[in-house]
């Protein structure tokens, strides 16, 4: 079985993306490496330095690595707090988002992933996007690593990530991302 190396110290993000890649018989081999991440809105810049930095500091030479970033965007909000979002959620708290929304009418939002790769000194970017809205209230219980589950509701849908799991296995943004970095390794390596 060929493997992927996916540099992560976040164990929910491995565990969602695994059986993606199992389907394509390919297994995927978390890296934990501590690179620092950069101040950007864009999860295509942060993902893209993160690649370059993340192969600089593992010991992976001609193996295929990868990293995921996520944000998460709220339109009320000027997109805050984007690809900030894991640095929000660890310091003011997820929850802190709805008391930034209080009496805010628009509740669109957008979680937006990128998963990079470098090969041949060149970075690629697949990205995947899932619209929807921010709840008046937090709904269901999150896994400690996705904090934004409980205040996002997908588009179509009246429950939020946290409530139906289900919901995640289906196209949702970081599956969607995956699926296009699949895709494009399935034809660049013809497996």
């Amino acid at each position: 079985m060929e493997k992927v190396f996916f540099a992560t110290s976040n164990e929910g993000k491995l565990a969602e993306m695994e059986p993606k890649f199992e389907e394509r018989g390919l297994e995927l081999v978390q890296v934990d490496v501590d690179v620092p991440e950069i101040d950007a809105m864009d999860v295509e810049n942060v993902a893209e330095q993160k690649a370059r930095d993340s192969l600089e500091a593992s010991e992976l030479e001609d193996e295929l690595l990868i990293v995921e970033d996520t944000g998460f965007y709220v339109e009320a909000i000027g997109g805050f707090p984007g690809a900030e979002a894991a640095f929000f959620a660890d310091t003011a708290g997820a929850e802190k988002l709805l008391d930034l929304m209080r009496g805010e009418e628009n509740r669109k939002a957008y979680f937006k992933t990128a998963i990079a790769v470098i090969e041949d000194g060149e970075v690629k970017v697949f990205t995947g996007k899932m619209e929807g809205r921010v709840p008046e209230e937090k709904t269901g219980e999150s896994h400690p690593h996705l904090p934004y589950n409980s205040y996002f509701i997908p588009e179509g849908e009246e429950e939020s990530l946290a409530q139906d799991q289900n919901l995640k296995d289906g196209e949702f943004h970081r599956n969607r991302a995956v699926k296009k970095f699949l895709d494009w390794l399935e034809e660049e390596k013809e497996l």
